[in-house]
């Protein structure tokens, strides 16, 4: 065992003076909170982009191939059902895919009125999501003859327009001339999803009721959807569509884009970069608390034994040696403050993730309560990055240890 790491963990064991053990307590203390903040901002931060990226997936497909105008979503300009393109989809990397045509519409009974995205799908459509999160009745009954007229409604749209499962609502609608068009269904189910922008727009028919808005041709859509195989990279996936699509269109004169998730709602998407921002902030900042205890700490350390220090340097050990010692003192302290830290850290953000205890307001947050995720790399990157940072932070304090002189220690022996 090397002389100095002895001295220090000699040091550690014993009782200290008020002052040093004070301090050592709130170096430890604010060192295991800071750790502690860190690992569950980590951890939140983590559990909002992987549980809203599930949900969106969940809900709109992993990749959207539509018009570039329409950009995943909606748009007056629709794609003709086209055999080369659906081969394109038929690969060993789609699962399925389903075409689907949306249009933008009015909701109106007697007393309300509320704007909503009606998306029309066919049999294709994987709607376990919407089933998962239904409230009341069914989802709309598809590829039947003649064609039901059923409706899904969220609940928060049901709420607003007073209406409920069974009852007929009227929807209007605006044509390519501006001219007005009327349409009556039947509410067959409503949904809760507890995201905020699909509570607010999205409503479900039989994609022939849609493809009746524009002329009623059902070789015309919006788009189709992707749902990938278990694995596929979805950036990587879309890149490469784009590529034969943009070679489809050389050669047919055929215009498709695809998007992703992100693409499609990038708002929501730069929404959580800004929580990447405030996670950093977070971080620094706990960071500078930890090192500003800790340096406060082995200074007072220091100053208390100078005494100690002189004798050391009297009896031939070298400054280095005598710089080591108290580095091996901070190290101890540190790994205290760390352990507890990490420990709290970790088991606080395991019971949110496992009880999800701490709720949230949908409306704002789009998740209903605060998501956690057990990001154990994260948690080992700031764990030893929180060490590293704060030791090589103690080389300033414990290099006063350097200008420390034997005689003037020992002068009033």
């Amino acid at each position: 065992m090397r002389t100095e790491f002895y001295i220090a963990k000699r040091l550690s064991s014993r009782k200290e003076g008020a002052k040093a053990g004070i301090m050592e307590r709130i170096a430890t203390i604010a060192t295991a909170l800071s750790l502690a903040v860190v690992i569950i901002t980590l951890s939140v931060v983590v559990g909002f982009k992987r549980d809203l990226e599930r949900l969106i997936s969940q809900a709109v497909a992993d990749v959207v191939v539509t018009a570039p105008q329409s950009r995943g979503v909606v748009s007056g300009v629709g794609l003709e059902r086209y055999e080369p393109l659906e081969a394109l989809f038929r690969g060993n990397e789609v699962g399925h895919f389903s075409p689907f045509t949306t249009k933008e519409g009015v909701l109106k009974n007697d007393d309300n009125i509320v704007g909503v995205l009606l998306k029309g799908v066919d049999t294709l459509y994987n709607r376990d999501f919407y089933e998962r999160n239904m409230v009341e009745g069914s989802f709309p009954r598809l590829g039947l003859e003649p064609r039901s007229k059923d409706i899904l409604l969220s609940e928060r749209v049901a709420r607003r327009m007073d209406v409920e499962v069974g009852d007929r609502i009227e929807m209007l609608f605006v044509d390519n001339e501006g001219g007005v068009l009327r349409d009556r269904f039947q509410i067959s189910g409503i949904y809760k999803t507890g995201v905020d922008f699909l509570d607010e727009s999205y409503a479900f028919t039989d994609m022939r009721n849609v493809a009746r808005l524009y002329d009623g041709d059902n070789n015309v859509v919006t788009g189709y959807e992707l749902w990938l195989g278990e694995g596929v990279d979805k950036i990587a996936f879309r890149d490469a569509i784009n590529v034969e699509l943009l070679e489809l269109y050389f050669d047919a004169g055929f215009e498709a884009e695809a998007y992703n998730i992100e693409d499609i709602f990038s708002h929501i998407f730069g929404w959580l970069a800004t929580h990447d921002v405030t996670a950093a902030a977070i971080v620094v900042i706990m960071l500078v608390v930890a090192l500003l205890n800790m340096a406060t700490a082995l200074l007072i350390i220091v100053l208390e034994r100078e005494r100690m220090i002189g004798q050391l340097r009297a009896m031939g050990m070298r400054r280095r040696g005598v710089v080591e010692v108290f580095l091996f003192r901070a190290l101890f302290i540190i790994a205290r403050g760390v352990a507890w830290g990490a420990a709290i850290g970790v088991v606080l953000a395991a019971i949110q993730h496992t009880w999800r205890i701490l709720p949230l307001p949908a409306e704002g947050y789009l998740l209903d309560a605060v998501p956690t995720a057990m990001c154990w790399g994260w948690w080992l990157v700031a764990v030893v990055g929180s060490v590293v940072s704060i030791l090589l932070f103690m080389l300033l304090p414990a290099a006063a240890t350097a200008r420390i002189s034997p005689a003037e220690t020992m002068r009033y022996e």
